[in-house]
């Protein structure tokens, strides 16, 4: 069982990971992340923020690319003003793709060619803007589409979106434009994620998941996001009320905003899988009418490379048949003898207590391995080398504290009484969601429909060894260790080691919820101790080890103070 349950976690990854990327030789309908490359070793092959020497040299190349394809580019200069309060000259880029029809919404491809001026930007956003000029040409050597597409690559993104609120001024473009598509990055390697759209996106989600090749999205980000204080040059546009989707790619974010954001840091199945997320957008879009792409809200999800979603409105009523469900095997459980309400109080504290200590160990080993070593090797950014290291520390950490405490309430506590305990608190969450994050429902929802079914039906055998066998231990396993999994990978590589230690509590409860599976895997208790607690001590040696400043692991202190 241990051996599925790692063969799962592996597919969920690998799954995850973006494409190959296709060589200069692929067929011209078809996008290459080694003809993108062409262009990004012109983009990024030095510093070019705005108002520089560099960004004119790009500006130029980007014109007579644009040109070349037959889109025919112009330029449209705005004012910015710098951080140091200097005016600079902004100037962005427009070209239009025609399509057959006129007089109907505009679709626009959008990405900023600015750098920061700490480094060439080969990632943030280069290869937004390499992956565009090579799906243009893909585009101009398929059938033309519908509607016309405006490629739009703003100046003046990294001081302020400034060139993104000048785009929007202009009272034309709101009239025309009916859908805009954003390519960002802050990171230099990983899947392109669909981590944003606007509100009532019901609509986008059925097209995006028609013709995402190979979608990485989740409706948990998006409402996260939309909570967070981070703005791309979507922000603007979602403001002007225009409809919206953004992607972008997240790992490796100790690149980001560095001189090591540069060409040697690009990987290619990530532009790959950037391009063809704006290949297929442009194809799906193009053809269809923009006047009115608003409706109700989508709950969304990849699962084994599929895109899952469902309207919004449908997740008040599962909860409450859930809660109704619940109830009723609690009633029969009780009934059957299978539970006592000693064993249910025993598990409901075991879980709490589980949860707050497992938080409260990882929270002191942080604290300690950030004392210690980790603090060297934590750039101005906020990332932090070799963290995935730490957040597999915590999660390990987090079976040692539940298998103590099992091991100690072992007699006290059956398979159903601590199953049912996780469900209430997945119930709990899920009620919660419904209210606050309606996006993060499905986490809970679905394995708490797939838990009801397979102990409604332990009960209904009146046997409750029934969960304890191999089927029905696989088909509860499945898809919570899917989504989670996705889930934490996605936590990990976005965000800095003290702020993922709450999904101790989320594994607390999924242990719970997988009680059997856990049984069985903490049976030899000293074998189950020995080997987590190795791996944890393993995990942290190796990141003491290779906790050193090197030329290949800089720390750019000298930019702390400036960034």
């Amino acid at each position: 069982m241990g051996l599925a349950i790692f063969v799962l976690i592996f597919a969920t990854l690998l799954i995850d990971q973006p494409p190959r990327p296709k060589p200069s030789t692929a067929p011209v309908k078809e996008f290459s992340a080694e003809r993108a490359m062409q262009h990004l070793q012109q983009i990024a092959k030095d510093i070019h923020h705005s108002g520089s020497k560099q960004i004119e040299d790009v500006r130029q190349y980007l014109m007579a690319e644009l040109t070349r394809l037959g889109v025919q580019p112009y330029t449209q200069q705005e004012v910015g003003i710098t951080y140091d309060n200097q005016k600079v000259d902004l100037h962005n880029i427009i070209g239009v793709l025609k399509g057959k029809s006129s007089g109907g919404k505009v679709l626009v491809l959008m990405s900023h060619y600015d750098s920061v001026d700490m480094g060439p930007g080969a990632n943030d956003a280069g290869t937004g803007v390499a992956a565009l000029l090579e799906a243009v040409r893909a585009l101009t050597n398929n059938e033309q589409l519908q509607n016309d597409i405006w490629i739009v690559l703003t100046d003046g993104e990294e001081m302020g979106l400034q060139g993104a609120n000048g785009f929007w001024k202009r009272a034309e473009h709101l009239e025309q434009i009916g859908l805009v598509v954003n390519f960002e990055a802050r990171g230099s390697k990983g899947a392109s994620l669909m981590f944003q759209t606007s509100e009532d996106n019901g609509v986008l989600i059925e097209h995006f998941a028609q013709a995402a090749p190979e979608p990485v999205a989740n409706s948990f980000m998006g409402d996260i996001y939309r909570l967070l204080p981070n703005q791309t040059d979507l922000t603007v546009s979602l403001r002007a009320g225009i409809p919206g989707i953004n992607f972008a790619y997240v790992d490796g974010w100790t690149a980001y905003h560095t001189p090591e954001d540069n060409l040697d840091n690009v990987d290619l199945s990530t532009l790959q899988h950037h391009g063809e997320n704006a290949l297929a957008m442009a194809r799906q879009f193009g053809n269809i009418n923009l006047e009115n792409l608003r409706t109700s809200d989508h709950v969304y999800f990849n699962l084994f490379g599929l895109l899952i979603h469902y309207p919004s409105s449908l997740v008040v009523p599962i909860a409450f048949i859930l809660w109704v469900a619940f109830s009723a095997l609690l009633f029969v459980a009780s009934r059957q003898q299978h539970i006592r309400l000693r064993g249910m109080t025993t598990s409901l504290l075991a879980l709490v207590g589980s949860a707050l200590l497992s938080l409260v160990l990882s929270f002191v080993l942080y604290q300690l391995v950030y004392m210690l070593w980790a603090s060297k090797v934590t750039l101005f950014n906020g990332a932090t080398y070799d963290a995935y290291l730490y957040h597999i520390s915590f999660l390990l950490l987090t079976l040692l504290v539940h298998g103590f405490l099992l091991k100690k309430l072992h007699d006290r506590i059956n398979e159903l009484e601590m199953m049912l305990t996780g469900m209430l608190f997945f119930l709990l969450l899920l009620t919660a969601s419904v209210i606050w994050l309606p996006g993060a429902s499905y986490l809970w929802m679905i394995p708490l429909i797939i838990h009801s079914i397979v102990i409604g039906f332990s009960l209904y055998k009146k046997d409750a060894k029934v969960l304890s066998g191999v089927p029905a231990m696989l088909v509860t396993a499945v898809v919570p260790v899917t989504l989670f999994t996705s889930l934490f990978h996605l936590l990990f590589i976005a965000m800095p080691p003290f702020k993922t230690i709450v999904v101790t509590i989320i594994l607390t409860l999924i242990i719970a919820m997988l009680n059997p599976i856990f049984r069985l895997l903490s049976f030899h208790y000293r074998w189950f101790v020995t080997i987590v607690a190795a791996s944890i001590v393993v995990l942290l040696a190796w990141g003491w080890i290779h906790a050193v400043p090197s030329e290949e692991r800089p720390v750019f202190e000298h930019l702390y103070e400036r960034y």
